[in-house]
């Protein structure tokens, strides 16, 4: 392994360490101590690839979107229909109900606390729920295409962030289930089934 390689492999560890701690402890109380016990990475070498806590949000935000692009990238390859790709979106909220009931979603308990004192790192987080809004719209688009699509997505969107907030509220990952199946039914009603 070449030194730059090496440097990379750390530099990734912290990030993905941060992204962990990021989504238990939130931006403001997330700490370089925190990441350096989490990536087993001590502090001076995350101060080296890191000035800041502003770059290793922007750093975890791009491995977010990395690994959102590759997961919506298979659906579109492997799920044929929109209406199951839909499904499947509704599915994430199902599979992580017990994390989001204990942390709530990571994309919109972040967005919430860095939309009240920091708005500019807000912009730089909501990029993840950008990319799920217009990956949305172009399966409602494709699914019923005489609907207006983004109005849909909104609806869906606020669905889901509205069951992944009530069962952080109520610590209560049940709330997902019951409400999932609800947002899937709606799914299959715009197809008149």
């Amino acid at each position: 392994m070449t030194a730059h390689q090496k440097t990379e492999n750390i530099r990734n560890q912290i990030i993905e360490a941060a992204n962990r701690v990021l989504y238990r402890k939130g931006f403001n109380l997330m700490s370089f101590s925190d990441i350096a016990a989490e990536s087993l990475v001590p502090r001076g070498n995350i101060n080296y690839h890191f000035k800041t806590k502003d770059q290793i949000l922007k750093a975890v935000i791009d491995l977010r979107l990395g690994k959102v692009k590759h997961m919506l990238d298979g659906w579109n390859e492997q799920i044929l229909s929109p209406q199951d790709r839909l499904h499947r979106y509704v599915q994430i909220t199902r599979n992580e109900s017990l994390n989001i009931s204990k942390y709530g979603c990571p994309i919109g308990s972040l967005n919430n606390e860095l939309g009240k004192i920091q708005p500019e790192l807000k912009a730089v987080t909501i990029r993840q729920l950008d990319m799920f809004k217009s990956w949305l719209i172009e399966q409602f688009q494709e699914f019923v295409p005489q609907q207006n699509a983004e109005d849909l997505t909104l609806h869906l969107l606020t669905l889901s962030q509205g069951m992944s907030a009530m069962a952080y509220i109520y610590g209560d990952p049940s709330l997902i289930a019951k409400e999932a199946d609800k947002a899937d039914d709606w799914i299959l009603s715009l197809s008149g089934g």
